[in-house]
Order: C-alpha cells, then structure tokens, then sequence
C-alpha cells in the first residue's frame, strides 16, 4: 500500500485516486478481451484456409474457392500486418522509420525484451535459491 500511497500523494482527491485505479483495471481487462477476440479471430480464419485449401485440391476448378481463398488470406495478412506493427511499437526501435521491416528481427526483440522483465531466481530467507515460478510468486506475496 506504500507505493500506491507515494505514487498518488500528490492528489488530494481520494475519490479520484479510485477513479485512476478503476479506470487501469478496466481498460487492461478490456485490452484482453479485444487480444482474445483477436486471436480466436485468427484460429478462425487459419482453420478457414485450411479448409478452403483442402476442398480447392478436390475442385481445382471451382473459382468460389479459389476467391474465398484469395480473401481468407488477405484477412490473415492484415492480422499478421498488425501484430508486426505492435511488436515494432514495443521493441522501441527506430529502424521502422527508416523502412526497414526485418519483422523476425522486432518479433524477437520484443520476446527478448518481454523475458527480461521476468524473476527467473530469487534468494530465500535460508540463503537457498529457487528457480520455481510459483514459489517465487508465493514469496513474493
């Protein structure tokens, strides 16, 4: 309780303190729900391809589907489009600017970056080290 105290001392408004914690609580729980949605979306449409491509090699004739297809992948590319401009966003880095779009290389550093925030280890009461996530959340509690 130290921090949220220090971080929002200088708000006389207890309400709006509140306010600021609800506010962080909703739109993370609101940004997930938009992830999932995402991503079922993008299972969806892999799972369509899949499909579409299995029949097109029974009716390789059949232009329908050669046109679902066609618009079933431009979707998975937008898909692909976004989450490359999201890891570019996150990895910080200026090259984009520069027209550079090595996506593997802004993929990784995001990871990179992401696996860094991580506790990996931590140093018990008992001088013992433990590399267990979950008890390195307990202790952390």
């Amino acid at each position: 309780m130290e921090r949220f105290e220090d971080k929002y001392k200088d708000v006389e408004n207890q309400a709006l303190q509140w306010n600021k914690i609800e506010i962080r609580g909703f739109s993370v729980m609101y940004s997930k729900s938009i992830a999932k949605a995402r991503k079922k979306e993008e299972i969806d449409l892999q799972n369509k391809a899949n499909k579409l491509r299995l029949n097109a090699e029974r009716n390789p004739a059949d232009k329908k589907i050669l046109d679902e297809i066609y618009t079933t992948n431009l979707c998975i590319e937008d898909l692909v489009q976004y989450k490359t401009k999201g890891a570019i966003l996150r990895s910080k880095v200026r090259w984009f600017e520069h027209n550079e779009r090595n996506t593997k290389y802004f993929l990784n550093l995001g990871k990179r970056n992401y696996c860094q925030k991580w506790v990996t280890k931590l140093k018990l009461k008992d001088n013992m080290y433990t590399y267990d996530q979950f008890e390195i959340l307990q202790e952390e509690k």
